[in-house]
């Protein structure tokens, strides 16, 4: 009985408010991609992104679609 009325206890916690979703973008972080190829340029070697790194970057609730 005491098994019972503890699992009927949590079924709202896992159907409880869904978090809202945040509207952002990925962009290529620039930044970093120059800081990189600016150490890699002094130490006279050379880098081949595959994958650019990429940042999040917030956008206004009205921008995104």
């Amino acid at each position: 009985m005491l098994l019972l009325s503890g699992c009927a206890s949590t079924q709202g916690a896992a159907y409880g408010d869904a978090p809202k979703p945040l509207h952002e973008t990925l962009v290529q972080d620039d930044q970093y991609v120059a800081l990189v190829e600016q150490i890699a340029k002094q130490r006279g070697t050379r880098v081949v992104w595959v994958n650019t790194p990429r940042k999040r970057v917030p956008q206004a609730v009205a921008d995104a679609r």
